[in-house]
């Protein structure tokens, strides 16, 4: 397996991707890709580390390095052995300004007993997202277990609440012109008199 990460870590230097999903990473094999993201990560917007059998510690390793690469758009880790206390150190890494600078889409879907995301990991990547006029969105997957969420970032829209407000002006609206409908003066030209007229709701 160290054979075939070093193949994979070599085939990747000219690219801005890193690509170990399907891997299974030890601990050793973590700290040599926590070398090559410090010594080769300048460039790199994308790391895949999905189904690589990752644990806490093992993420831990490797927090310090991402949250330095000045490029890194989207961290795939989805399908690991992470559990909800990874969550706080992600959140404490993401209240830095100076980390994570361009992250804008985490997966940490299918993993142990991450069902939902921190308040405070989403208001800081909203943040960062914000800078680049979009917002992260969440989707649920109901499959495999209950409730498993995905960071994405989107082209920013109108939140829900504001739709509504707006739909219920539109109503508002609706209703202030029947009631100037209910009673109207039609004026008749032709005889100059005019027809009070009645409209039933």
């Amino acid at each position: 397996m160290v054979t075939s990460l070093k193949t994979t870590l070599q085939k990747k230097l000219c690219s801005d991707s890193v690509d170990l999903s399907g891997i299974h990473l030890s601990t050793r094999d973590i700290r040599h890709v926590a070398y090559y993201l410090q010594t080769s990560g300048g460039a790199v917007i994308s790391v895949d580390l999905s189904f690589t059998e990752m644990r806490d510690e093992g993420l831990r390793i490797l927090l310090p390095v991402l949250s330095v690469l000045p490029k890194l758009t989207t961290l795939a880790l989805n399908g690991n052995r992470l559990t909800v206390s990874i969550m706080k150190d992600l959140t404490e890494a993401l209240k830095n300004p100076q980390s994570f600078t361009c992250l804008a889409w985490i997966d940490l879907g299918n993993n142990v007993d991450i069902f939902t995301m921190p308040q405070p990991l989403l208001v800081a990547l909203r943040r960062r997202c914000s800078l680049k006029s979009s917002l992260p969105t969440i989707y649920e997957y109901t499959e495999g277990q209950p409730y498993c969420y995905r960071m994405e970032s989107s082209i920013e829209e109108p939140s829900l609440y504001e739709e509504d407000e707006e739909e219920d002006e539109d109503e508002d609206e609706m209703e202030d012109k029947l009631d100037m409908e209910q009673w109207s003066i039609v004026e008749q030209k032709s005889s100059g008199s005019f027809t009070l007229n009645y409209c039933e709701r």
